[in-house]
């Protein structure tokens, strides 16, 4: 049997304060569901679809990066679209798109 592969978290096109609480809720219900959620496995965060994004969101995502650090899964963001890149670059967060936590960095 071949192991599985995670599904992705997909990002929304709008990842703004106008979409975070909604957005908030989805993602609790995909960890929730996520037949991977062991320890150590990682958690694929699709972007390709946001085309945008502000503080808001981006506080949204390294809330979700925390939280999975202390479930000792890595947030690894995939397919990032230029909007998305740009706040990575603009508010620090590019450990992001290493694939790193942010729960020991600074994001600012």
């Amino acid at each position: 049997m071949t192991p599985t592969t995670p599904s992705a978290l997909h990002l929304p096109a709008e990842l703004t304060i106008y979409t975070a609480t909604e957005t908030r809720q989805a993602w609790l219900a995909w960890l929730a569901a996520e037949p991977e959620a062991q320890e150590g496995s990682v958690c694929l965060v699709d972007g390709a679809a946001v085309d945008q994004v502000d503080a808001s969101g981006m506080q949204l995502l390294a809330a979700l990066s925390r939280t999975l650090h202390e479930q000792q899964r890595p947030l690894q963001l995939v397919h990032a679209s230029a909007p998305l890149l740009g706040a990575c670059r603009a508010l620090g967060m590019t450990a992001l798109l290493q694939g790193d936590s942010l729960a020991t960095g600074d994001t600012a």
